[in-house]
């Protein structure tokens, strides 16, 4: 009996442990102003590098999280449409935005778009 009870404390003390793992990712608010920092300025460069005459916006937020990283680390995946044409069918992007608030500084490291 001792060692079933060891077992479970032991499971549970594993699996809190591991939810709030230093450098862990975490979800994030869709509403966190950091995160949509990091997915305008993903969008925006997405946009730039794009061969389109019509911009894509952001129609949904499937995903964001966030990992500490000598700053923030975000993990965004969106589905994104043109601008122009709400028939087509948004694409699922992934975009991965590193933010260092005290050096004024946010770069987009990847970006997974079909």
């Amino acid at each position: 009996m001792s060692l079933k009870l060891l077992v479970v404390f032991f499971a549970l003390f594993v699996a809190g442990a591991w939810s709030s793992m230093p450098g862990g990712l975490r979800d994030v608010d869709f509403e966190d102003s950091g995160m949509r920092n990091a997915l305008e300025l993903a969008v925006n460069k997405h946009n730039l590098a794009k061969n389109d005459m019509f911009r894509s916006d952001v129609v949904e937020v499937v995903k964001a999280q966030s990992q500490v990283v000598a700053g923030l680390k975000y993990i965004i995946t969106v589905k994104m449409a043109r601008t122009n044409c709400r028939k087509n069918r948004p694409n699922e992007c992934t975009f991965t935005v590193w933010s260092r608030p005290w050096l004024r500084e946010i770069q987009v490291l990847n970006e997974q778009c079909p």
